[in-house]
């Protein structure tokens, strides 16, 4: 009995550590995933602004 408790509590703590290393390697991209947005909205304006000067 002993026995699968520790195992329950070890299945239950490698997934805790996976679920936190998934979240924070989300949270690191996601302000790259902004950055890169941005440079994509400044180049699709130029282009307009360069579409509407011809």
């Amino acid at each position: 009995m002993l026995q699968n408790l520790m195992v329950a509590a070890l299945i239950v703590i490698v997934l805790w550590v996976l679920i936190l290393g998934i979240y924070l390697v989300v949270v690191r991209r996601q302000g790259d995933v902004a950055a890169q947005m941005k440079a994509l909205e400044a180049q699709l304006d130029q282009a307009e602004r360069e579409a509407e000067q011809r």
